[in-house]
This record gives C-alpha cells, sequence and structure tokens, in this order.
C-alpha cells in the first residue's frame, strides 16, 4: 500500500486546472425570469464545450479528491405533453483527477475497469415539478453491469435554442456494484455534479 501512496510528486501534476473546482459550487445566481418548470418540446444534444461533468470523494477516507470525466455526449427528447427521456454517457477513460498515478489505477481492475466497461450510462427516465425551482429527475446510473435508481434535484434554464441543466447526487459504489475493496484512491461515496448545456438538435 506504502508504494502507491501519493509520494511520487513528479506525476501529481496538480496544475491540471482543478484546483478550483474544490470550491466550485454550481448554485450559480439564475436569473430567475430564465429558470423553467417544464422543458420545451423538441430534441437537443449536450454540448460538451458548454458542459461540465465533475466527481468528489475522498482518498485514504481522508484526502478530499476532485476529479472530471472529460469526454461525454447526451441527447434529451421532451414530447409535447412535456415528458422526458434522454441519456449521458461516460467514457470511464476520460477520468481526469489531477494526479497522473491515480487516474491509471482508476481506469483499471481495481476500479472502473475500462476495458470491459468502457463507458457509464445515465438513463432519465422522468421529469417531475417540485412548486419549486428545480425539478425532480428520476433514472438508473450503469457502471458495471447493475444499474442503480437515482433522484434528486435538478435546475433547469432554458434560452433561445439552449438548454442548461445542472445537479449534483451521491453514488454508492456498492449499490453500483463496483464493490471496491481498495478506497485509497477514491473513497466508497462519490459526488457526481453536473452542469450541462444542451443545444437544439
Amino acid at each position: 500500500m506504502s508504494d502507491d501512496h501519493g509520494h511520487d510528486h513528479n506525476d501529481r501534476g496538480h496544475d491540471h486546472g482543478h484546483s478550483d473546482h474544490g470550491d466550485h459550487d454550481h448554485h450559480h445566481d439564475h436569473d430567475h425570469a430564465l429558470i423553467v418548470d417544464r422543458l420545451p418540446e423538441g430534441s437537443w444534444t449536450v454540448d460538451p464545450h458548454g458542459s461540465e461533468l465533475l466527481f468528489k470523494a475522498r482518498a485514504f477516507r481522508v484526502l478530499p479528491v476532485t476529479g472530471t470525466f472529460e469526454d461525454f455526449r447526451g441527447s434529451l427528447t421532451v414530447d409535447a405533453a412535456g415528458a422526458a427521456s434522454g441519456t449521458l454517457a461516460v467514457r470511464m477513460a476520460s477520468v481526469n483527477s489531477g494526479w497522473a498515478r491515480r487516474d491509471t489505477r482508476l481506469r483499471g481492475p481495481d476500479y472502473f475497469e475500462v476495458d470491459r466497461h468502457p463507458e457509464m450510462v445515465f438513463t432519465l427516465e422522468k421529469l417531475e415539478p417540485t412548486g419549486a425551482e428545480h425539478q425532480n429527475l428520476a433514472g438508473s446510473l450503469q457502471i458495471h453491469e447493475r444499474p442503480i435508481p437515482l433522484s434528486f434535484p435538478v435546475y433547469l434554464i432554458a434560452h433561445g435554442d439552449h438548454l442548461h441543466i445542472e445537479g449534483e447526487v451521491d453514488v454508492d459504489h456498492d449499490l453500483a456494484g463496483l464493490g471496491w475493496s481498495k478506497p485509497f484512491y477514491l473513497g466508497d461515496r462519490v459526488l457526481l455534479e453536473a452542469a450541462l448545456t444542451l443545444q437544439r438538435a
């Protein structure tokens, strides 16, 4: 275990643009006039250049870790009645925690096993108004073989031909079927944060 501890400072690469994420808060000062309680009808695709997918966890159950997934794609369809469906697919090899050694281990058999499971996929099942400024989003997340149900609040902002969706959800590795036995690089729970910009297809 000690040989994998972060003592090899040459490959830590702290200046990876993640230093600001530790204090990053997606609860922006939204223009309330743009927040919607129902999505516009149509088909939408995620703009990866205007979107961000973060994760936060703890290494050794103590040290905070913040990173990104840098390769993802998604789509959303809203029918005339306002019912929504869609998917977000994330290439797990694109994980970037700011430390090359940790990222190599995360891609390997002890963690994500990207050779066998190259993508993490979230499938949207429904969006429900809550009477507040946010909606409740429900769906399932599949990392390995076992999909897990997730439900969490999201903010929806519509502006012309663009939508913005943001939310966060806590994911338990055991429920996801990962069975991680080595919490050295990431602990047993991960907070996923998404800020997605979509444009009309």
